[in-house]
């Protein structure tokens, strides 16, 4: 008795809260009709929150077998906002679409979305993951995942604006990286849980905007949300790839080394003697899902009937992770099996928030590989972040449709593909379609063939072009986003038609393979010396010259996008410089060749239009001013394929000339006041750059010199942070006789403290030192410099 009596009593309880919510929101409805209270509809709205809140909170105290399907899809709205699995409020407008419920349950979610955006419980971060970014000098088995997250949401919270604190916490751990601090088996680690951090923040600040706006408008904020959403207004559905304005710009120049000492001071008291040993897989901690281990299940089950189709960042983030993650199991087939399962089937996001729970609680021993998945997923889905709700059934366009308007030979299917997931691919690519012709006009993709399905020959990439039959491979799981890539391999091999009279390769490819004189090699030369990454070195495909195109248009076009406030999910995944998505795009390097040589290849073959080819020379070209970030990382990276002792001189060099920025100040558009402050932040940032750099090479330089004596360098880096740092010294007698030789290291970081004056150029001149106006120092040294990338006639596998 007692039990059905608590069954009972849950039920009447979330019934009550429901029909608390439904009123409220009518009670809103009629307050915007008719003449009320000043504070009426405020009042409908405050009640409405708490009581959606109190409703999904028992909901997730339920038995999991009391649950009715509907409410276990509700539980999984919530979960996604949790983690941060797209923005709430794209959540709010699919839930209050989603068939699956009916309205009273639309209006709890929708609620309740709104109410955790608003308290700042979204895009939750299990500190864990941060264990990837080793302290150095603290014992492997302590976790410092917590600590590092502190700091992290400390700077972003207290930040003029949450881009300017994602800013420096990345430029503070590229220092810290630099000066040898911090160690990352996934350098982008920090960048991806800065990022979601503050997308907590910029949710938080749309949710006091929107429910401010509702007050003032005399309607519910659920009913903003959906021309909200279509007029970009919500700053965390927006692109990372943002400008940030002088003050801001000074801001993250000034904290952004004060965040690398707070990171080297947790190292220090991390690496005490006294700290005890927290073993890093331990799963005691960490934030609590919504849904529990039964719940998810369900979830997993219900979310199996929905069969809503793949979503590509969610598959690619598997995808990427597969083999490390199968190989966990050992030669255990069985568990093998059960993992690659895993990997295979959680493709989309409801899915995924069930089936993670799921795994996690299934196999604790691999918990750092799973939460990297995690953060891999939820920052990948940024891009769909001002994606349309599309439920079964829902229109799309015609395969005749697409075909009519873009002049596509074929929009084909595979087998494979169900009848019933093949409108929601005619509408990505629909979509794609006409952003990327938003931006690039004159695009035509006339004639070409459009494949969802499978790479033949089970060639493994994320899409492929074929231009022996010019069709374009885009696989269901994991094609979304790579139609930028893709395409410009289209448009390469349209320009090899009209140029060469060749219908199987690509123009980029010949014009290199056939002649230095030619102007389009010479183009692509720079854009390769400015495109390809140092990691690319040795691998043919990546500094093959269609590669370098590709690339460079599927950074082209999430720039333009950005440019008008689109994410363009589904064209590209591109975010910015540290959240480059799932492709290949890296953007280009500090020198900004890129641009002109992109452009002038791209005037062969789809002309950008002049105000675009204009705003992009400006923003992103040679001559632009550089971000805090982009001068550290000048600083930090300099010499870094040299011998630690000739890195000093290097760094020197460039930290002489970074500080010849400080002269374009002038060409700044501030107040006279702001360019002095800019300027000193620079200057000062410009410096501790410099010196971390100098730091770094000097561990390095005495571990160079301890491995010739036979020293671990362990026990050289405690000598360096004691001379560098200040850290009790250590009693090792065997350092006492390499003293002389370390002493001269700590000697070239000493004079790295104490820069030669640099002219400074008085603000109110009117004929200042002529200069590269807009800030970059290193643009003419780099631009057009580099050899050619290397040739092949194969078309790109």
């Amino acid at each position: 008795m007692k039990v059905a009596f608590e069954m009972q009593r849950h039920r009447t309880a979330a019934r009550c809260a429901l029909r608390t919510i439904v009123l409220a929101a009518v009670a809103v409805l009629s307050f915007a009709c008719q003449p009320a209270r000043p504070n009426a509809a405020t009042e409908a709205v405050e009640i409405s929150l708490p009581a959606a809140r109190a409703y999904v909170e028992r909901l997730a105290a339920k038995p999991a077998a009391e649950l009715s399907d509907s409410e276990v899809v509700v539980l999984g709205y919530l979960e996604r906002a949790r983690i941060g699995l797209g923005s709430p409020f794209r959540l709010i407008e699919f839930a209050l679409r989603d068939p699956f419920l009916d309205l009273e349950q639309r209006q709890a979610v929708a609620f309740a979305l709104l109410a955790r955006a608003r308290e700042g419980r979204t895009y939750e971060i299990d500190p864990r993951v941060l264990d990837l970014v080793r302290l150095n000098g603290v014992d492997p088995r302590v976790s410092t995942g917590a600590h590092q997250l502190a700091l992290i949401e400390r700077i972003i919270g207290i930040a003029p604006s949450a881009a300017s604190g994602e800013r420096m916490v990345r430029l503070g751990f590229e220092l810290a990286r630099a000066e040898n601090t911090v160690t990352a088996s996934f350098p982008s680690v920090v960048s991806h849980v800065a990022a979601l951090v503050a997308d907590r923040r910029r949710a938080r600040e749309d949710a006091n905007r929107l429910i401010a706006a509702a007050r003032q408008e005399r309607v519910s904020p659920l009913d903003l949300i959906p021309s909200w959403r279509a007029e970009r207004r919500f700053s965390v559905e927006t692109p990372a790839m943002a400008v940030l304005t002088a003050a801001e710009e000074e801001a993250v120049a000034t904290q952004g080394p004060r965040v690398a000492q707070g990171i080297r001071a947790i190292a220090h008291r991390l690496g005490g003697s006294g700290v005890a040993a927290v073993l890093v897989g331990a799963e005691e901690g960490g934030p609590e899902p919504v849904l529990s281990l039964e719940a998810a299940g369900r979830l997993l089950e219900v979310a199996s009937r929905r069969d809503y189709p793949p979503q590509a960042p969610i598959s690619v983030a598997l995808m990427i992770n597969r083999d490390e993650y199968v190989a966990g199991a050992g030669g255990e087939e069985a568990e093998q099996e059960a993992r690659a399962a895993f990997i295979d089937t959680m493709y989309n996001e409801e899915r995924f928030v069930a089936g993670w729970i799921l795994e996690k609680a299934g196999h604790p021993a691999e918990g750092l590989r799973l939460r990297l998945i995690q953060l891999q997923a939820t920052v990948f889905f940024r891009v769909w972040n001002q994606e349309q709700p599309w439920f079964p059934g829902d229109p799309a366009p015609a395969a005749k449709d697409l075909i009519a308007r873009f002049g596509l030979a074929g929009v084909e299917f595979g087998e494979q593909v169900p009848d019933r997931w093949r409108p929601y691919y005619r509408r990505i690519l629909g979509q794609g379609l006409v952003d990327l012709q938003r931006v690039l006009p004159t695009t035509s993709v006339r004639g070409l063939t459009i494949r969802f399905d499978e790479l033949p020959g089970g060639r493994r990439a994320l899409a492929l072009h074929d231009p022996a039959t010019r069709t374009l491979y885009l696989p269901p799981r994991t094609g979304a986003g790579t139609l930028a890539h893709e395409i410009a391999h289209d448009l390469d091999w349209q320009l090899a038609r009209k140029r060469y009279d060749s219908h199987r390769g690509y123009a980029t490819d010949m014009a290199v393979s056939l002649g230095r004189g030619d102007r389009l090699a010479y183009a692509l030369s720079s854009l390769a010396a400015s495109i390809t990454q140092p990691d690319s070195v040795g691998r043919a495909h990546d500094t093959r010259p269609a590669e370098v195109f590709a690339r460079g248009t599927d950074w082209f076009v999430a720039a333009l996008l950005a440019r008008e406030g689109r994410a363009g999910g589904y064209l590209t995944s591109f975010q910015d410089p540290a959240l480059t998505g799932y492709g290949t795009t890296r953007g280009p390097d500090i020198g900004g060749g890129a641009v002109g040589s992109l452009l002038e290849i791209l005037q062969r073959i789809t002309p950008v239009e002049p105000a675009a080819a204009e705003w992009a020379l400006e923003v992103h070209g040679p001559q632009r001013r550089l971000s805090p970030i982009e001068l550290a990382k000048a600083l930090t990276e300099a010499g870094s394929d040299l011998p630690a002792m000739e890195r000093f001189a290097v760094i020197r060099e460039h930290r002489d000339r970074a500080l010849s920025l400080l002269d374009n100040a002038s060409c700044r558009m501030s107040s006279a006041e702001g360019l002095r402050r800019l300027s000193a932040a620079q200057r000062s940032l410009i410096e501790a750059a410099a010196e971390a750099a100098a730091r770094g090479a000097a561990f390095e330089a005495a571990r160079e010199v301890g491995r010739g004596a036979g020293i671990s360098a362990s026990r050289t880096d405690a000598w360096m942070t004691h001379r560098l740092y200040g850290a009790p010294e250590p009693a090792d007698s065997a350092l006492a006789e390499l003293a002389p030789a370390l002493e001269e290291i700590v000697y070239h970081v000493n004079t790295l403290r104490a820069p030669e004056e640099v002219e400074l150029v008085d603000v109110f001149g009117f004929a200042p030192r002529p200069t590269v106006c807009g800030g970059n120092p290193f643009a003419i040294r780099r631009f057009g410099a580099a050899a050619r990338p290397p040739a092949t006639s194969a078309p790109r596998p």
